[in-house]
């Protein structure tokens, strides 16, 4: 590694902790959104809610903070058919 690499990643040591300070302001209140609906809002629901308060965060570090804390929505259950193809009909012959 040269050593202006060296001295770049050591001045930029600051702004690391300020975004991780940031980070954790920010996680304090998706959590906070998160939680009042049972836990049930993901990133759209929670982004939105941010907004609402005024925070002008990009919606993928809303996701970047909410993926790397491990909060998540709740999704819905798929609908299942009723019916069911048979799997003994096969293609119908060509005329």
């Amino acid at each position: 590694m040269a050593r202006s690499s060296f001295y770049a990643w050591l001045e930029a040591e600051q702004a690391r902790q300020a975004r991780e300070r940031a980070d954790g302001v920010l996680a304090h209140e998706i959590t906070v959104i998160h939680l009042a609906p049972k836990g049930a809002y993901g990133v759209p629901r929670v982004h939105a809610g941010l907004r609402r308060l005024g925070r002008a965060d990009n919606r993928e570090r809303v996701e970047r903070v909410m993926r790397a804390r491990g909060i998540v929505g709740v999704t819905r259950r798929r609908r299942r058919s009723l019916t069911r193809p048979s799997g003994s009909w096969g293609p119908l012959p060509s005329s």
